[in-house]
């Protein structure tokens, strides 16, 4: 039996307004046949448990999900198994996840009872003193992350005066035939799943393009520094979803109201933004057509806010940079966090949640 596909992505993220939260798109709780809520504390195993449940149900030949965490991107929050319509999702901090159909969907798994509550409340004070560390290095990074982005909007904005609206329209009539044709709408409109291709961690900025493109025909769209493909990416999604199609938008983690990516499973399309962060030089390939948004500017007029343009992007890559360095600041808190849990964990009962959660999935096949 072949392996199952596993694609990767973020149901969250750390950006400019705090963290942001997409969670209720992990998996639609109407259509969901299952959704297994962990709760418990850091270090209770919750992030090795999805990942585990998720491989096993991959060599078993389905197609799997990993949500990993934008605060430590080599942990999940969530795992999700489509063909079973089921997921297993982290509810703790600061994606809090509360059952919305309890019992007919939804079910809590409390971790927090394999531990060792006595062994716990012994480092009370050292688990407060960590995790206020860990609060205030988020306040940092935001804070970072909120200086960023007005010198972000400043540079968008030149761009936006400059830009040359009629190229932008024809190009954006153009784009929409060659996806969809002279299509018309549909009866019933197609549904839009919202979650991040990318995020900013302790490892700076992160994405799983690659994986979510798989075999897809892509569309490139390069945005030179300041430029927003976003008016573009809004009226492909409209246009998509007025016919029918079901899709799969991503946003970016700088303006995590603003789509950066768009994939359209049944056309087997993507649609992406490279810039600056998000070169994804090894999407390109024969499978892959690139548009470059620079033909929207005047180049001699650019020029005139040359000065301007170099102060926004460096002292926005500054604070980004300290964003990031409080995030990772902020990980090595979580980190220490963690190992008053682990050592009062009993990981042997784990062994039997997994197995439980496995064969109830299994049940839905």
């Amino acid at each position: 039996m072949a392996e199952g596909n596993i694609r990767h992505m973020y149901p969250g993220g750390n950006t400019p307004l705090g963290f942001f939260s997409y969670y209720r798109y992990v998996i639609d709780s109407q259509q969901a046949n299952r959704i297994f809520v962990l709760k418990g504390g850091p270090g209770t195993g919750k992030s090795t448990l999805m990942k585990k449940i998720g491989l096993e149900l991959a060599r078993q030949g389905y197609d799997i999900e990993f949500m990993h965490c934008s605060s430590d991107n080599n942990s999940l929050d969530g795992v999700v198994i489509p063909k079973l319509s089921v997921a297993v999702i982290d509810g703790t901090a600061p994606h809090i996840v509360d059952p919305v159909y309890p019992g007919a969907v939804d079910e809590i798994i409390n971790l927090g009872q394999y531990w060792k509550t006595e062994g716990i409340r012994e480092s009370k004070n050292d688990i407060i003193r960590v995790s206020n560390k860990i609060k205030e290095n988020f306040r940092h990074a935001y804070r970072y992350l909120h200086a960023a982005s007005l010198l972000m909007e400043d540079t968008e904005a030149i761009f936006e005066q400059l830009l040359d609206r009629g190229r932008e329209w024809l190009f954006i009539h153009e784009l929409k035939q060659t996806l969809f044709g002279q299509g018309s709408p549909a009866r019933t409109p197609g549904k839009q799943r919202c979650l991040f291709a990318a995020a900013i961690t302790p490892n700076g900025f992160t994405d799983h393009l690659d994986s979510l493109c798989s075999g897809n025909r892509v569309i490139r769209l390069y945005a030179p520094g300041g430029s927003s493909t976003g008016r573009i990416l809004e009226c492909l999604k409209d246009e998509a979803l007025i016919q029918g199609y079901d899709i799969e938008t991503y946003f970016c983690p700088m303006s995590p109201q603003r789509i950066e990516h768009i994939i359209i499973p049944s056309l087997n399309v993507s649609v992406i933004t490279a810039n600056e962060y998000q070169d994804i030089c090894e999407i390109e390939g024969e499978n892959c057509t690139t548009y470059n948004m620079n033909d929207f500017f005047d180049s001699n007029a650019l020029k005139d806010h040359e000065s301007h343009l170099y102060f926004n992007r460096l002292n926005a890559d500054t604070l980004i940079q300290k964003a990031v360095e409080s995030i990772a600041a902020a990980k090595a808190c979580h980190d220490e966090l963690e190992k008053y849990y682990i050592r009062n964990m009993d990981f042997d009962e784990l062994t039997e949640v997994k197995e439980m959660i496995i064969r109830q999935a299994l049940e839905f096949a």
